[in-house]
């Protein structure tokens, strides 16, 4: 059963449901709750998805509507059904185990956002008072946000940058516009269900942008793995080197707190650090392929792009740091360099294989430091032992 057949399926239980409190009860507020956690069961399967920062669900905005529509009592029951119905429904992640996991987080960002909400309203006096609601709302909704980013600060050990918070905003501004559509401000302005169909519009043309950009993103990662494979298909470097060492030359540039940028960067130069090699004529049996001209062909190619020019930069400095180490700091380019250069000259020696990383490691460990810099060593043991390739050293 595909997402559209799960969202509709949703849509026409939450509808039927809210049919049958009006028929069954004197609360108006009753038919509304139910519309609203469907509505929270449905924004749970669709997702903003920006780059450089975990995907967000539609449903963070509309927990700012039900935080102030419910009572706490009933904001507690609806968002624990509304994720029980949720881990039934839910495609990725596949196991029952890592669904509960996703539903936990939810149901505490979701009793973050209700307690943040509360202690406002009680806190500042006039709870129907336009700061009040203003701020209380606002309260809920970055209360959100900031336990989804501890949650994703503690999974994956950093922080998504300002410049990647388009969809933080659009959640925020989206749950604050249709929970005051919902509930009005000072007797004004209530809309009641219109109010969060009306201002969900700008959210769901934020997710159809994030999904253009997404399959775009998509498009071009497809076809940097693919200029990867070139030179594997043409036998000038071993079967799975590019993917392998772009996956452990990124996890060093985590340890080596490299921004978000840099760190996409550094993957792009790690897939195609070799693809010059297919520009240079064919070396002669028993020869090998200067390092030097294949990063510089190889280099000038991705410099040609503007999107890949800082991959370019990365790829050419490669080669070029067995130099004894200067007085200042160097560019970040030498520094991706080096764990392009580390990253690749441990996977040549382990042939991939993880179980010969010890010796490997001693050794790289066993050049000059201007060949190998002992921080992007210690970087790559680090990862190594994360893998279970190395033991932890005491």
């Amino acid at each position: 059963m595909n997402r559209s057949v799960r969202i509709v399926g949703v849509a026409l239980a939450g509808t039927a449901a809210g049919i049958a409190a009006v028929l069954t009860t004197t609360d108006s507020v009753v038919p509304d709750l139910a519309i609203l956690t469907a509505a929270l069961v449905i924004g749970e399967l669709v997702e903003l998805r920006p780059a450089g920062r975990a995907p967000l669900p539609l449903s963070l905005a509309v927990v700012v509507v039900l935080v102030r529509a419910a009572t706490p009592v009933q904001f507690v029951i609806l968002v624990v059904a509304g994720q029980i119905v949720t881990i039934a429904l839910r495609s990725d992640p596949a196991s029952i185990p890592a669904r509960l996991v996703v539903s936990a987080e939810r149901i505490a960002e979701a009793l973050a956002a209700g307690a943040a909400y509360r202690v406002v309203v009680e806190t500042w006096t006039g709870a129907d008072d336009r700061a009040t609601v203003l701020g209380a709302l606002t309260a809920a909704a970055f209360a959100e946000i900031a336990v989804a980013d501890i949650v994703t600060a503690v999974r994956e050990r950093r922080l998504a940058p300002l410049r990647n918070r388009a969809a933080d905003l659009a959640i925020v501004t989206s749950g604050i516009l249709m929970a005051v559509g919902y509930g009005g401000i000072e007797g004004k302005g209530d809309l009641g269900l219109w109010g969060p169909a009306l201002f969900s519009i700008p959210l769901l043309a934020a997710w159809y942008s994030f999904e253009l950009l997404a399959l775009t993103r998509r498009s071009f990662e497809q076809t940097v793995r693919a200029l990867a494979a070139a030179p594997e298909l043409g036998g000038l470097v071993r079967e799975g080197h590019a993917e392998r060492v772009a996956a452990l030359a990124t996890g060093m540039g985590r340890e080596l707190n490299m921004s978000v940028s840099e760190l996409e960067q550094l993957e792009t130069a790690a897939l195609l650090h070799h693809l010059g090699a297919v520009c240079l004529d064919e070396p002669e049996p028993g020869d090998v392929l200067d390092p030097v001209r294949v990063a510089e062909a190889g280099a000038t190619m991705l410099r040609a792009s503007e999107e890949l020019a800082p991959a370019g930069d990365v790829v050419a400095a490669e080669p070029l740091l067995h130099r004894p180490p200067r007085p200042t700091e160097g560019p970040v380019a030498a520094l991706a360099g080096m764990v392009l250069k580390v990253a690749s000259a441990y996977d040549e020696l382990t042939d991939g294989r993880d179980e010969h990383a010890a010796w490997a490691v001693e050794a790289l460990y066993t050049g000059p430091g201007y060949v190998y810099d002992g921080r992007v060593l210690g970087a790559l043991e680090r990862v190594l032992e994360r893998r279970g390739a190395l033991m932890p050293m005491r």
